[in-house]
């Protein structure tokens, strides 16, 4: 039966078919993928059963949803195939997401190329949701016969010549190329080594490389706080965890203190300019400055661990970066490819979102308290954080109950002093929030009083939209608040939109105060907004 699927693929002729019909055809396409990728598995299964050197080898396969055949409306609510490990045990799980390997998109016609590399990026991006320990991704197409592999990178998506597989050739390359995915380092296929998954424990266990004292530590993942939900970018993930015990029997004890564990693919230097950014570097210089001024504890993240991922590859440890994952890719290709670096910060203690306060009168107190941290890290340490936002404020609770707020994510900080010699300041920050002068790119330097014009928009913001759920006005159609504006659009639009707002009272009125939510507490923002006109 498997042959007969894979004949009936080779055979296939897109090429004389209307794409204007319905995709009738892919589900040929599929069962021809999987007779294929089965029929290399089964082979290189036979090959390791009679040499040890291989019995290690893992093993590909495919699966679908059930009723998941595409049709010529791309609906993105299910997937096609994917490509995953088979571990040779029965089974009644459903594989999803969290098992693929990659994901295969399928299209009836080679002209379809592009809604396949579409539909594909839409999957893929589940991939990098559901797989702590995903880096990057592998992907296929499969438009009638042709198939091409494509690399998801972090700012780009490579994608190899098409392999025909109704010709020798193609399909000889195409099997080499599977041959090569069953056999290959777990790193190549994109998977992250430093975190792993216990399934006796049922627990994610991460490694963290301190550059500083060049030690890597080990820590037992208890929450997924802040999980990517994106195919490119940064890929920030945040989890709550604890060091590991040298005695592996005392994994059950909790007196290790919670940290939050931050992993990120950064930019080392700022966009469009040569200044360095280095996240670790910064926190590094925060606490040892303001270790010794207690009135500023817990305002700020303080360094317990951090580095560049460490991975172990054929030819030894290499630090993770962009230019490592295309390691196989030829060389004019790599240069084409914006470099990341792939960092791990290890940070205490471990804060709760804007969302989980009980007050307004607790926010003044979180915002007073991230206004002193920020003074103090420009003034002592020469660092501009430049990305306020509700997202990048955090509070934490003391044995009483009290809030202490607290500033974090330094990954688009910069030293003040290598701002000087910006040609340009870059645009960078979470738009609502951004300043003026940073949505317009304009020439004049950034300083600590853009961060504050940004500290007046989260105001704005939270005094619109509510701190938490019990704030919300649900009369009030969000989608009709001129406030809602600062959202959407461009950069330049955002930033006409501001100057009319803030331009003077009467405006100021009209787009902002008389939105503000009138539930308890909230008259004290009004109150604050008044005065500082």
């Amino acid at each position: 039966m498997l042959h007969s699927h894979l004949i009936q693929w080779i055979l296939f002729q897109s090429s004389s078919e209307d794409p204007s019909t319905p995709a009738s055809h892919e589900p040929e396409i599929q069962l021809g993928i999987s007779a294929l990728v089965g029929f290399v598995g089964q082979a290189l299964a036979e090959m390791a059963a009679d040499n040890v050197c291989y019995s290690s080898m893992r093993k590909l396969s495919t699966f679908q949803k059930a009723e998941s055949i595409a049709t010529d409306n791309d609906s993105y609510q299910q997937f096609e195939v994917a490509l995953t490990m088979d571990t040779g045990s029965c089974t009644d799980i459903v594989p999803d997401h969290k098992d693929a390997v990659m994901m295969v998109a399928v299209k009836q016609f080679a002209q379809e190329q592009h809604r396949a590399y579409r539909y594909l990026a839409y999957c893929t991006r589940k991939l990098f949701t559901t797989q702590p320990n995903r880096r990057f991704a592998w992907g296929l197409t499969a438009c009638g016969t042709t198939v091409r592999a494509c690399l998801f990178a972090h700012d780009k998506v490579l994608s190899s010549e098409a392999m025909d597989v109704s010709t020798s050739d193609g399909r000889r390359v195409f099997v080499e190329l599977l041959t090569n995915w069953t056999m290959c380092e777990s790193w190549r296929l994109g998977y992250d080594p430093t975190i792993r998954h216990d399934a006796d424990l049922k627990h994610w266990e991460i490694d963290v490389y301190d550059s500083e004292t060049q030690l890597t530590h080990s820590y037992i993942c208890e929450d997924i706080r802040c999980n990517t939900n994106s195919t490119f970018g940064r890929h920030t993930r945040c989890f709550v965890a604890r060091e590991k015990p040298a005695d592996p029997a005392s994994a059950a004890d909790h007196n290790f203190p919670k940290v939050l564990i931050k992993d990120t693919w950064a930019h080392p230097i700022s966009p469009g300019s040569d200044v360095a950014r280095d996240e670790v570097a910064y926190l590094r210089e925060i606490r040892d400055e303001l270790a010794k001024d207690n009135t500023l504890n817990g305002t700020y993240p303080r360094l317990e661990a951090g580095g560049m991922v460490q991975i172990m590859c054929s030819d030894g440890v290499a630090d993770d970066t962009t230019q490592l994952i295309l390691v196989d890719i030829a060389e004019d290709t790599r240069a084409k490819v914006p470099n990341r670096i792939h960092r791990r910060i290890v940070m205490s203690p471990v804060g709760e979102p804007i969302h989980n306060l009980k007050s307004i009168d607790e926010l003044i107190v979180i915002i007073g308290d991230v206004m002193a941290a920020h003074t103090a890290i420009a003034k002592r340490c020469g660092l501009l954080h430049r990305d306020l936002s509700v997202n990048n404020i955090m509070f934490h609770r003391d044995a009483n109950g009290g809030v202490k707020g607290m500033l974090v994510d330094f990954d688009n900080a910069c030293r003040i002093a290598d701002m000087e010699n910006m040609k340009q300041p870059d645009c960078v920050g979470t738009l609502p929030f951004m300043s003026i002068g940073n949505l317009e790119i304009s020439g004049v330097k950034r300083t600590v009083l853009d961060d504050w014009e940004s500290l007046i928009y989260i105001l704005c913001w939270l005094g619109t939209f509510g701190i938490n759920q019990a704030d919300q006005d649900s009369a009030k159609a969000v989608r009709d608040l001129p406030i809602q504006k600062w959202q959407t659009g461009s950069a330049a639009d955002v930033a006409t939109l501001k100057r009319q707002y803030m331009h003077e009272i009467s405006y100021f009125v009209e787009y902002i105060l008389q939105h503000i939510l009138n539930a308890q507490g909230f008259e004290e923002l009004r109150k604050l907004f008044s005065n500082a006109f």
